[in-house]
């Protein structure tokens, strides 16, 4: 080793005379002049510390124990140890586990390797449920209005049944509820069925309350049954005895069942002389599956007249038995909650829901959310319309004061306050458009994969074919548009219409019934449908589409009435479903263009074919014999040959009995028929047909069900 004057003297050597090289050399000398100071100054040895070279402590927590679960990252898992992840990874390569190839994202999901991992960290793993899911609902939960959970037994209050009234249309539910209530709703229903759900209280001669639903019956109101059978307690099914089990009845039996809830039958028209009392039991155990009580099953069976009121205590003593016996009972005590029974506007008292309370009481001026509708209830009505102050679990009441239109089906909660209640609402709408971009996304992509499909394949093409040249993928598409544009009929024959109706129930039954045309002879397009009167928004949507309003249990506004006649669009007015699809059938088919349609006249078969010479050409003359009608000469006239080929659509040139020129042959009668197109030959067997055309009518083919 050289010492300084030694390093010194080695450094002038090499620096020669640059003045960089000696900027160098006097910068070097000052630090090894520094360095050797520092060395004669430095602390004795017996008080020198030893210096150790930093490493990376690999167990810098105290505590031994960390908490590991399914799935858990490598960065989570060095989070937990306080271990870097780089050292974590490195770990995982020096164990038994080298085969395996791990990222700081990926996902432990087998537990004994991630418990191999932790052991070989310096610690001890304790497996839990994923902590970072548990705060996501958390926070989902007080974003939400959610549910209470169930009370204790003891907390709780025996409550009311609800029962629903299903069946077939017509076999006598609304009769039936009419009798209950001393009432008289059957006559005034439109077309003598239940279009909406009604709900409403019967007090018994006992004291006791009931609450009933009457659903409609008709195959349209699909819908509208499903939901009364989801928010009963009690399915009475009523089936009349001259008619027996039919499809709605079987359809019925099906909610009730897989809504789990107990049916009773009611068997009535019991006093027509038509009634077949066993039939409809056979066929209620054959057909709709029951086990009825008197072949040792568990449905009750109770005989009635619904028009004269026969054995009605018998039917109120076995609701209130079954209801003994399901033991209903619930929270007496607010917060409310209920669903959403059926919902409408009202010109006078704005929006108005029909809910049924199922926990809690609910009073004025309560807070109410149902899904992304919410209001403050200024009113409580029941079904007479009287003024309520508080609803019990089992009333069906009525709602005034929505900000918006709730859903019918949604389940209503209550809440703290009105600002509560907008951040439930803003969170659900925010859900509900991540779902549907979700959704958009998945048919995007699908779409996208689906084009590229094509595009491939339209390029392998063209490399097959030896044309191929670089195109861009734009211009290709481009093309593909232009193609689908060239195939759309301008022409294309299409009804615009408008729906609106009295309530969101009514509105569905319709939508439903519409969505069962699938024909293509004319396009069906529903631009707009809603609940309340026909307003000026509905006016407009219909001037820029053409289209026609159809108005279900509904009145016009006056502007919205003066609009229409300033644009010419016209309204209908129904109060029968049934009868408004007739209506848009006989609107589709007044827009389809008349066709030709032949009315056969006569027909003739060929006997031989003579040839004769006129203006030194052979004109074929066919010689017939008339076998039914009558062949006209002033008609148009058709060969067939082999029963399905046509030779020839025209007219005659000539038609002879014997040697005279007649306008008419009738049935049996021999002829020579002369074609105006002397090229066509004919043969024995062939037959002529007379026929004349007129113009029919088009009509559409769609079974609706009516």
């Amino acid at each position: 080793m050289f010492n300084t004057a030694g390093k010194i003297g080695l450094l002038s050597n090499l620096v020669r005379s640059s003045p960089l090289r000696v900027c160098c050399y006097e910068l070097f000398k000052a630090n090894i002049c520094s360095s050797n100071t520092l060395r004669k100054k430095r602390r004795p040895r017996e008080e020198k510390k030893t210096i150790i070279s930093p490493v990376i402590n690999l167990k810098p927590k105290q505590n031994k124990t960390i908490d590991i679960w399914k799935n858990m990252t490598v960065s989570e898992l060095a989070s937990a140890t306080g271990i870097p992840v780089d050292n974590v990874l490195k770990i995982i390569e020096l164990s038994q586990n080298a085969h395996l190839y791990f990222e700081p994202t990926s996902k432990m999901d087998n537990v004994s390797i991630l418990r191999e991992i932790v052991k070989k960290c310096g610690f001890k793993a304790n497996l839990t449920s994923n902590p970072n899911t548990y705060k996501k609902l958390s926070d989902d939960h007080l974003k939400d209005a959610i549910k209470r959970p169930p009370p204790p037994y003891d907390s709780t209050v025996v409550r009311h049944p609800v029962v629903t009234i299903m069946g077939h249309v017509d076999h006598g539910k609304t009769t039936l509820l009419d009798t209950l209530r001393n009432a008289s709703v059957a006559k005034s229903e439109f077309g003598a069925i239940t279009q909406h759900i009604g709900a409403f209280p019967v007090i018994l001669e006992n004291g006791k309350k009931i609450t009933f639903l009457d659903t409609p019956g008709h195959a349209a109101f699909a819908t509208i049954r499903s939901r009364g059978a989801q928010v009963t307690d009690i399915v009475v099914l009523v089936v009349a005895a001259d008619d027996g089990v039919k499809e709605q009845t079987i359809e019925s039996i099906r909610m009730a069942k897989h809504a789990k809830v107990p049916i009773i039958v009611a068997i009535n028209k019991i006093d027509k002389p038509t009634a077949n009392i066993e039939r409809c039991k056979k066929m209620l155990q054959i057909q709709g599956g029951l086990d009825l009580e008197e072949f040792g099953g568990t449905v009750q069976v109770v005989q009635i007249s619904a028009l004269h009121g026969t054995n009605f205590n018998d039917l109120t003593e076995s609701i209130l038995t079954q209801a003994e016996v399901l033991d209903l009972r619930a929270d007496p005590n607010p917060p409310a909650e209920g669903i959403i029974i059926e919902s409408k506007l009202d010109n006078q008292k704005g929006k108005i829901a029909t809910v049924l309370v199922q926990r809690g009481k609910l009073l004025n001026n309560s807070i109410l959310v149902a899904g992304t509708a919410w209001g403050k209830v200024r009113t409580m009505l029941d079904h007479k319309n009287n003024i309520l102050q508080e609803a019990n679990p089992s009333d069906a009441i009525q709602l005034i004061g929505w900000k918006d239109l709730p859903q019918a089906g949604q389940e209503f909660l209550q809440v703290s306050s009105d600002k509560r209640a907008r951040e439930v609402v803003g969170y659900r709408i925010s859900k509900s458009i991540e779902e549907k971009q979700s959704e958009d996304s998945i048919h995007i992509l699908s779409k996208l994969e689906e084009h590229n499909r094509e595009y491939q394949s339209h390029l392998a093409e063209k490399k097959k074919g030896g044309i191929f040249r670089r195109r861009r993928f734009s211009t290709l598409y481009q093309e593909k548009q232009l193609e689908n544009r060239k195939n759309v009929k301008e022409d294309e024959i299409c009804l615009n219409i408008v729906i609106k109706g009295d309530v969101i129930g009514s509105v569905e039954a319709i939508l439903d019934v519409l969505e069962t045309y699938e024909s293509n002879q004319c396009k069906l397009d529903i631009i707009h449908y809603g609940v309340g009167n026909i307003c000026v928004t509905d006016i407009e949507y219909a001037d820029a589409f053409k289209a026609i309003i159809y108005a279900f249990n509904v009145g016009s506004l006056k502007d919205a009435e003066e609009s229409a006649k300033q644009s010419g669009i016209t309204i209908k007015q129904h109060n029968i479903i049934y009868k408004l699809v007739d209506d848009i059938k006989e609107e589709m088919n007044n827009c389809l263009p008349p066709v030709e349609v032949e009315d056969v006249q006569g027909e003739a078969n060929v006997l031989q074919e003579f040839l004769i010479n006129e203006n030194k050409k052979k004109i074929p003359i066919a010689g017939c014999r008339c076998t039914s009608g009558t062949l006209k000469k002033a008609a148009l006239f058709k060969v067939i040959r082999d029963h399905d080929t046509v030779l020839y659509r025209g007219k005659l040139s000539s038609l002879r009995h014997l040697k005279d020129e007649v306008a008419t042959i009738k049935t049996n009668m021999e002829c020579g028929i002369r074609l105006e197109d002397a090229n066509i030959r004919l043969n024995p067997g062939d037959k002529i047909v007379c026929y004349t055309l007129r113009e029919q009518q088009q009509k559409i083919t769609w079974e609706t069900g009516f």
